[in-house]
């Protein structure tokens, strides 16, 4: 996939050998890089949980945290930026325990020019982006085999016994548990979206809220949408606001949802998606971006807002939960301008 800017952050206490990293990063051929750097490990972390790098280049002897517990630390901080260690290349034993602890791969210093080092970094994203893909087909492949299979054992068993008692609940349980897996057919159209990513692109936000909002139309749902923004995303970004919209329909008893897009100063767009229904209970808050997960009579596949969860991320952004005031849910949604 072809790519923009790749932002990464050099986490590296020599500065001398920070800045030839930088320089030989600036020269590359074929691909642009915007470089950012921390001395220390804490400062690392800290910039790495508040903005989106594509990559991490990062060196194991910091002056706060040496060797692995560096890494382990970062790891459990940050999980999901792919990271490249930077080693001197003799301590074998070392390298091989940080891939398994999570690290994408290395750079052995200084065996790398303005070619090569672009190289390691962008089959480190590549690797890592192939490592989520291969976590959301296992679930995808759970899903189906698990709430499918168990549609069709409750089709067949009402069918029977609608073909012997003529009762129209079973035929009504039969049509029920169709549309279930309808519907978990049509999810995996969204997650193809999550696995096979299209280029990033710059997309108009109140564009895409109002196309989506469209297809609501008819609904019991009133919207209300103001603000604009642009922000970096793929065709994908329309089914993370269906999923939202679709999932309050179905769950609030809201009439009326709230939609505001606002730039921030820090590169990024907020968008904030609020309804004014039931609210969702605190203990459950936490559970409903895993997958599969359904809460009250109207659950339906459990992949809505797993699917949401998974493009955000793909896209460097971030999603939370919280109520809304005076009553109902709000998502909070953060996304790149650039």
């Amino acid at each position: 996939m072809s790519r923009g800017i790749i932002k990464v952050l050099l986490i590296v206490a020599n500065r001398e050998r920070r800045d030839r990293l930088v320089d030989i990063l600036s020269r590359s051929p074929r691909v642009r890089f915007e470089s950012a750097y921390a001395s220390k490990l804490e400062e690392g972390m800290s910039k790495a949980s508040l903005s989106m790098y594509d990559c991490v280049l990062m060196d194991l002897d910091l002056p706060d945290c040496a060797g692995l517990d560096a890494l382990g630390r970062f790891k459990e901080r940050v999980p999901r930026v792919p990271i490249t260690i930077l080693t001197d290349g003799s301590d074998q034993i070392r390298m091989e325990k940080s891939v398994q602890m999570g690290a994408q791969n290395h750079a052995i210093m200084w065996h790398f020019d303005e070619v090569t080092l672009p190289g390691i970094i962008e089959w480190a994203i590549d690797k890592r982006n192939m490592e989520e893909m291969n976590k959301t087909l296992k679930v995808v492949n759970s899903i189906l085999r698990h709430d499918i299979l168990n549609n069709l054992t409750v089709i067949g068993g009402s069918l029977e016994i609608y073909r012997m008692k003529k009762d129209e609940k079973f035929l009504a349980s039969a049509t029920g548990a169709v549309d279930r897996s309808v519907d978990i057919i049509k999810k995996m159209r969204e997650v193809e979206g999550v696995i096979s990513p299209k280029e990033m692109k710059m997309m108009n936000l109140r564009a895409t809220v109002d196309e989506v909002t469209r297809k609501f139309i008819g609904q019991k749902m009133r919207f209300e949408v103001r603000g604009e923004g642009h922000v970096l995303a793929d065709d994908a970004l329309g089914s993370v606001f269906e999923n939202i919209i679709n999932n309050a329909i179905n769950h609030s008893g809201s009439e009326v949802m709230t939609i505001s897009i606002a730039p921030t100063n820090d590169g990024f767009c907020e968008v904030r998606i609020a309804d004014q229904g039931v609210g969702i209970p605190n203990d459950v808050k936490p559970k409903i971006w895993q997958e599969g997960f359904k809460y009250g009579k109207s659950g339906q596949s459990g992949l809505g807002l797993f699917i949401v969860k998974k493009v955000i991320e793909r896209y460097g952004g971030t999603i939370a939960v919280e109520d809304n005031q005076p009553k109902g849910t709000a998502f909070i949604i953060r996304l790149r301008c650039s």
